[in-house]
C-alpha cells in the first residue's frame, strides 16, 4: 500500500486573463522508503502539485478544484484547516526551492530551528540547543554550536540548504518533499546535498518526493519517476524503465537532451522544438501534439488518458514509442 496516493488532483489559479489550469488531473503514488522524482520543464505543474499536497496553495488566487490526497488512510484535502498544521512538519516536511530565501534573514539559526522544537515538543534552552546541534552535525555542518548564533547571510548556500534539511528532519517525518533542492547551488555542493538526502533516507527510511527538471539528478537519486507536461502526467514508471523502455515522445526528448560523455566538441545537443501551450486555454487534444514529430490527427483531437501499458508503467499517448529489442 502506498504511503501517499494522489488521485485526480486539479489546481487552478484565477488571473486577470482567465483561469490557469496549473495541475489538471494529476495522479501518482509514493511508497515508504522510496524516492519519487517529479520531472518536467518549468511551469509544468511540479511545484504546484507539491504545494497542493501540503495544502499551501494561496487562496485566492489559487484553489484545489478536485482530487484526493490520501495519506495513511486520510484525505488531506478533506481535513479541517486546524488539522493540516499537525501533519505539516511532523509527518510530511518540505524543503523549498531556494535556500537563499527560505530562511528568514533577520533571525538567527537558533531562533528558526528552535521554533520548530518549541512548537512540536515544548523544548527550550539547553535541551533544545543540544537537539539542534545534534541535527546540524548530522547533516554535516561543522562547528554546529557556533552556527546557531549566526544569521543566514553568514552561511554559504550549501550550509543554508543543510540547515533547511536539518529543520525538515527534526520531527522525523515519514515523507520529505524536496522542491528543486539543488538549483541555486554549484555542482560540487549539489552532489553533496543529494548524497546527504540519500544517506538520511537510508537511516530514517523516509520517503522522498524530489521535484526537478534535471534528468541527471533523477538518474542518480530516484527509484520511481513521474514525468509532467503542461499540467498533466504523461509517463510514470520505475527508473529503469524510464531510461531503458521510454514510451512517451516527450520523455524521449528530455532524455535525448542530456549532455552525453563522448560527444565531439561543437556537436549540437538535441532539443524539443516549439513551446509549451498556454494553460489559460490548453488544446483539446494531446498538449504535446504541436511539438511531437509523430503526432497524427487523433492526437490533436482527443486527449490521451494515462493508461497502464505494462504493470507499473503508465503512459498518456495514443501512439507510444516502440521498445527497442
Amino acid at each position: 500500500m502506498a504511503l501517499l496516493a494522489v488521485e485526480g488532483l486539479r489546481t487552478v489559479f484565477e488571473t486577470e486573463d482567465g483561469v490557469v489550469q496549473a495541475v489538471d488531473g494529476v495522479s501518482f503514488e509514493v511508497e515508504e522508503g522510496r524516492t519519487l522524482g517529479i520531472v518536467g520543464e518549468s511551469g509544468c505543474g511540479k511545484s504546484v502539485s507539491a504545494m497542493s499536497v501540503m495544502r499551501l496553495v494561496p487562496e485566492p488566487p489559487g484553489r484545489i478544484e478536485a482530487g484526493a490526497v490520501n495519506w495513511k488512510g486520510r484525505d488531506l484535502l478533506a481535513l479541517d484547516a486546524d488539522e493540516m498544521p499537525q501533519i505539516r512538519g511532523a509527518e510530511i516536511a518540505m524543503i523549498f526551492q531556494d535556500p537563499m530565501t527560505s530562511l528568514n534573514p533577520v533571525f538567527t539559526i537558533r531562533k528558526q530551528m528552535g521554533e520548530v522544537l518549541e512548537k512540536r515538543y515544548g523544548l527550550e534552552g539547553q535541551e533544545a540547543d543540544a537537539r539542534m546541534v545534534e541535527m546540524l552535525e548530522h547533516v554535516g555542518i561543522a562547528d554546529a554550536p557556533e552556527r546557531l548564533s549566526q544569521y543566514p547571510h553568514e552561511l554559504s548556500g550549501g550550509m543554508k540548504q543543510r540547515v533547511m534539511i536539518a529543520m525538515a528532519l527534526m520531527c522525523r517525518p515519514d515523507l520529505l518533499i524536496a522542491d528543486e533542492p539543488t538549483t541555486a547551488l554549484d555542482v560540487t555542493v549539489q552532489l553533496q546535498i543529494l548524497h546527504l538526502m540519500k544517506e538520511l533516507q537510508r537511516e530514517y527510511n523516509t520517503a522522498i518526493i524530489l521535484i526537478t527538471h534535471d534528468m541527471g539528478v533523477v538518474a542518480e537519486t530516484c527509484d520511481d519517476v513521474v514525468v509532467m507536461y503542461a499540467g498533466k502526467v504523461v509517463e510514470s514508471c520505475d527508473i529503469f524503465r524510464l531510461f531503458e523502455q521510454t514510451r512517451h515522445p516527450y520523455t524521449r526528448g528530455l532524455l535525448d537532451s542530456i549532455l552525453q560523455p563522448g560527444k565531439s566538441k561543437g556537436e549540437a545537443v538535441p532539443t524539443i522544438e516549439g513551446v509549451v501551450p498556454s494553460l489559460l486555454d490548453p488544446p483539446s487534444g494531446c498538449r504535446f501534439a504541436d511539438r511531437c514529430a509523430q503526432a497524427r490527427d487523433r492526437c490533436r483531437l482527443h486527449d490521451p488518458p494515462l493508461a497502464e501499458l505494462t504493470e507499473g508503467h503508465k503512459v498518456a499517448c495514443h501512439f507510444p514509442l516502440e521498445i527497442s529489442p
